[in-house]
């Protein structure tokens, strides 16, 4: 550890291009001190330690080769905050560990993401008001996006918990139109492959939004809701998902299409048509495990494999950060629980529908 301590003190040094007598000045020693802590025939005094850390603008982790350690535990943490998250565990359970690795890395983002989201789970299960986790969960929000602009959006679904929907509005409107995305800007930036690559990012970043608004909007409007109308509308949405595809694999994407043909069969349903709908629910089970899949490689029970897409769209697009929803088997039996009873028991005794129903025995 000596030795660790000397040759980082020389190397930090000599990185900011300082002399020994410059960090002696800074530290009220002697140049001569800093010579023997460089050459390991003595250590600096641990009151002095801070000092050295801040003058070097690192931290004492850092001071003393620690930071792979920290990185890797924080990692592990992280990790498995987000299996339980995707999991569906109580929210209860995430929290608690959550704030006992916050007192051993304070203040660490990493950390403080899957914490204000288990916070929201569980707020939102809680029904009186004011709602301690959602009050807790928006305070960390806020504090996030001063440094990420991504959690934006679950600052303002926070909000809207909470009922303070001019706070969200304002949260809002205070951002950057679409035609200034980063993704909407990084396509004007290259032609040839570096330009096919932002080209595709921004497809699917758009599509993937595009069909959230799309699903919000027709869910809160009765009339589409309930109509052929709505249905023409979301059987076009997922037209275009094949097209953009080109009928090739959809990645985690199948989450989107697993929705989308819920939210048709849910339709057809009230159109009393129930021929359409178990189409409709038949190919959301076949998109929920093509992403349970996926879920099972992020669980770290599969291969991973690298996100590709055989689309000419989007062949030369990278990895994409967006909000998947999870498809959870429960959405699947509840939607099956408003076919006839007739329809109910074809499903259920299908020998292909043999894995969901043992997933929902499991949660």
């Amino acid at each position: 550890m000596n030795i660790q301590l000397g040759e980082r003190i020389r190397e930090l040094r000599k990185r900011d291009g300082r002399k020994q007598e410059d960090l002696a000045n800074a530290l009220g020693v002697t140049a001569q001190a800093v010579s023997r802590w460089e050459a390991d025939k003595c250590c600096p005094d641990l009151s002095l330690i801070p000092a050295i850390a801040n003058y070097f603008h690192i931290t004492i982790d850092y001071l003393f080769g620690y930071d792979f350690d920290r990185e890797q535990k924080i990692k592990e943490y992280v990790q498995e905050a987000h299996r339980s998250l995707i999991q569906n565990v109580d929210p209860t359970k995430i929290i608690r560990k959550l704030r006992k690795a916050l007192e051993e890395y304070p203040d660490e983002h990493d950390l403080l993401s899957p914490l204000a989201q288990a916070l929201y789970l569980k707020g939102i299960e809680e029904k009186d008001r004011p709602n301690a986790y959602l009050e807790e969960s928006a305070r960390i929000y806020e504090k996030l996006v001063e440094k990420n602009m991504d959690h934006m959006q679950a600052l303002i679904q926070v909000y809207c918990q909470l009922g303070e929907y001019e706070k969200a509005e304002q949260r809002a409107r205070s951002q950057t139109p679409i035609v200034k995305s980063r993704e909407i800007l990084l396509t004007s930036l290259y032609q040839g492959e570096k330009g096919k690559k932002f080209f595709g990012e921004a497809i699917l970043t758009l599509l993937h939004e595009m069909e959230s608004v799309m699903d919000n909007a027709i869910g809160w409007n009765e009339e589409l809701s309930s109509s052929e109308k709505g249905l023409e509308i979301s059987l076009t949405m997922r037209e275009l998902y094949e097209r953009v595809f080109d009928g090739n694999d959809y990645g985690k994407f199948h989450s989107d299409l697993c929705m989308l043909n819920l939210r048709c069969a849910k339709i057809a349903i009230k159109l009393r048509d129930h021929e359409r709908a178990l189409q409709y629910w038949e190919a959301a089970y076949v998109h929920y495990a093509e992403h349970s899949k996926i879920l099972d490689i992020a669980l770290g029970k599969g291969t991973p494999v690298e996100e590709h897409y055989d689309s000419p769209l989007l062949e030369n697009a990278g990895f994409t950060i967006l909000p998947i929803v999870v498809c959870r088997p429960e959405y699947l039996v509840e939607l099956m629980d408003r076919f006839p009873k007739k329809i109910q028991t074809k499903i259920r005794k299908a020998p292909e529908y043999k894995e969901l129903f043992e997933s929902i025995q499991e949660v």
